[in-house]
């Protein structure tokens, strides 16, 4: 043979071995086509091959809410859930010899036995006794569970003792006992602003936000860690790869609540409350003159079973029309306007009846005219006792045609709007009557002036009043010191004003008006009462006789140089009975700034 036919039938044997691979090569190439995105392995086989991967969830620790000076109103501490796998090591047991089996078995068993007397110290004084664990016990390792959940969680120092005992001790691969780390939120105060401190539920079907817990949520909450691990055949759980995602616990709130002032008031609402039929609820609130920080607040309601208690956040949700403690802002307006120049300077009493309302006689004016025998009534007086007729006077009489500036002002007040605030539960937006309304009527403006067609929140009330006791500069109230403090309005009115005005409501304790028993406060009082009637139905009252009543009361502390804001309202059942601002809401006010000034260290000097 040639040299050329040689290298000829190379060359061909060469071509053919590389069209052979190229095809090899394009079969394979298919075949991971086919098999990456085609191919479906038989279902029950990959279950039999594929390990089963899980994610381990790792809690995080829910922030704490703190008082102004750290002490835990609500916090997070962990509880463990204790379970166990009652067939831990059945694969390394089937293949030991039948001997040893049992041995095996019978050791887990007896293990079990001393167990239970672990679970049973553990779990008391509410728990079972160790004979019902063990045969618990005994009964899930014939059934072949690998999955029990022993009781309910319980603390560390429980699980400390019960880590002393067999299979616990043994670690889970051994043993088959493993606990899971569940966060319990406590209350160390119980009940104490419970409402304001609030709670959270979130689930898929019903999430429920309130208080501080659900307004700062996404603080508090902070972010689940977890990793993931794979079972073996032996059905234990192995670390599946090295992604660890460690929790992030969530933050601290420092609040501006002190828990002596709020047991103060707690105490002293519920003692006025009492177990009382015909009260539906209550509120307080004190709030700090210079910054609007809310040192205490209590909201009582009804529950299901009749009882007071922090069920309602009142004091942000509960819209009323206010009485008489509305009064002070048609005095405030008319000052402001220039029509009221001195705090006893006289409008005519024309005999208590003013035009339009002759079936609504004043009786305090027709008192005052006949103890001083003059019909010249000085607006200091028509504060003291809550004139109706003066302050209808005052709005007839200056701002009848003009009653759209009127209603501006209640506006720059802020008791036209709402405004936010650090808990879930949104302030309730007031509700005021205006000619802009279809349903204006012209004795709209004189209601409006005695608190009536206009409905506000305490809240609200407490925030225009400290106002006035700060000389004009309205604070928003808050609870969280990061929240403030924060200027709504540098001045709803001249500082002249507020004092004029703080003179007037310092004669309603001062001397005999509605607030007369805060004579008996260790320091002077400025502040003002108001009962009104809420419509029920479009009614004020029933058929025979009954009514619902709100009662207030709203002032400041000490009267000359205020630290202090407060205010108190109560509402009441149908009754056939009076609830006045000037009794129950002043004679809890009178308790708190007792217990208040023998502790606050601001009034340490002057004891």
């Amino acid at each position: 043979m040639s040299k050329k036919e040689t290298g000829d039938r190379i060359g061909t044997s060469l071509y053919i071995i590389y069209l052979l691979m190229l095809g090899a090569a394009v079969c394979f190439f298919v075949r991971v086509i086919y098999i990456q995105y085609f191919w479906t392995p038989d279902s029950e086989i990959e279950r039999r091959l594929t390990p089963k991967v899980e994610k381990v969830d790792l809690v995080q620790k829910r922030g704490s809410i703190l008082s102004d000076d750290g002490r835990p109103l609500a916090m997070s501490y962990p509880r463990y859930q204790i379970l166990i796998d009652c067939r831990p090591n059945e694969p390394e047991i089937r293949e030991m010899k039948p001997e040893d089996q049992k041995k095996a078995r019978e050791k887990w068993k007896a293990d079990a036995a001393v167990f239970a007397e672990g679970l049973a110290e553990a779990f008391a004084p509410n728990g079972k006794d160790a004979e019902y664990y063990r045969k618990l016990l005994l009964k899930n390792y014939e059934a072949k569970s690998r999955y029990l959940k022993l009781g309910k969680p319980i603390e560390k120092e429980k699980l400390d003792i019960l880590k002393k005992y067999p299979l616990i001790k043994d670690g889970r691969n051994k043993g088959g006992v493993w606990t899971e780390e569940i966060q319990i939120r406590r209350y160390p105060y119980g009940a104490l602003a419970r409402r304001t401190i609030g709670s959270v539920t979130e689930n898929d079907e019903n999430s429920y936000y309130s208080g501080i817990e659900g307004k700062y949520n996404h603080i508090l909450h902070g972010k689940a860690g977890y990793y993931y691990v794979k079972q073996t055949d032996e059905g234990r759980s192995i670390d599946y790869d090295s992604l660890y995602v460690s929790a992030i616990n969530g933050q601290d709130i420092y609040t501006t609540l002190n828990v002596d002032y709020q047991d103060i008031a707690d105490k002293a609402l519920r003692k006025y409350l009492g177990d009382n039929p015909e009260i539906a609820a209550g509120c307080f609130v004190l709030m700090e003159v210079e910054t609007g920080a809310v040192k205490a607040m209590v909201n009582l309601s009804k529950g299901e079973n009749g009882k007071l208690g922090e069920n309602q956040n009142i004091a942000v949700s509960w819209r009323g029309e206010p009485g008489s403690v509305f009064k002070i802002t048609t005095l405030m307006t008319a000052i402001e306007d220039g029509y009221v120049t001195d705090i006893d300077q006289t409008i005519p009493g024309n005999h208590g009846i003013l035009p339009g309302y002759e079936k609504q006689r004043d009786k305090h004016i027709v008192d005052y005219e006949k103890e001083h025998g003059s019909s010249d009534i000085p607006l200091r007086y028509c504060v003291q006792v809550s004139s109706n007729y003066a302050f209808r006077y005052l709005a007839k009489t200056y701002y009848s045609d003009k009653a759209e500036e009127f209603i501006d002002k209640l506006y720059q007040y802020q008791l036209g709007s709402s405004f936010d605030f650090d808990v879930a539960e949104k302030i309730t937006s007031p509700d005021i009557s205006n000619p802009s309304k279809k349903s204006w009527s012209p004795k709209d403006l004189t209601q409006i002036a005695m608190g009536y067609s206009v409905s506000v929140t305490p809240m609200h009330l407490l925030m225009y009043y400290n106002a006035i006791a700060n000389k004009g500069k309205m604070m928003k109230p808050y609870l969280v010191q990061d929240s403030g403090p924060t200027i709504l309005n540098q001045s709803i009115c001249r500082a002249s004003t507020a004092e004029m005005i703080t003179e007037a409501l310092s004669s309603v304790t001062d001397r005999s008006g509605t607030a007369w028993r805060l004579k008996q406060a260790p320091c002077s009082v400025a502040g003002k009462t108001g009962t009104s009637y809420i419509a029920e139905n479009g009614k004020y009252e029933t058929s025979d006789g009954r009514h619902k009543q709100q009662g207030s009361f709203v002032g400041f502390f000490p009267a000359e140089d205020p630290k202090y804001t407060l205010v108190c309202t109560i509402y009441t059942e149908l009754t056939k009975k009076d609830y006045f601002g000037g009794v129950i809401p002043v004679q809890v006010s009178l308790e708190v700034i007792k217990e208040l000034f023998k502790i606050d260290p601001k009034f340490n000097e002057s004891l």
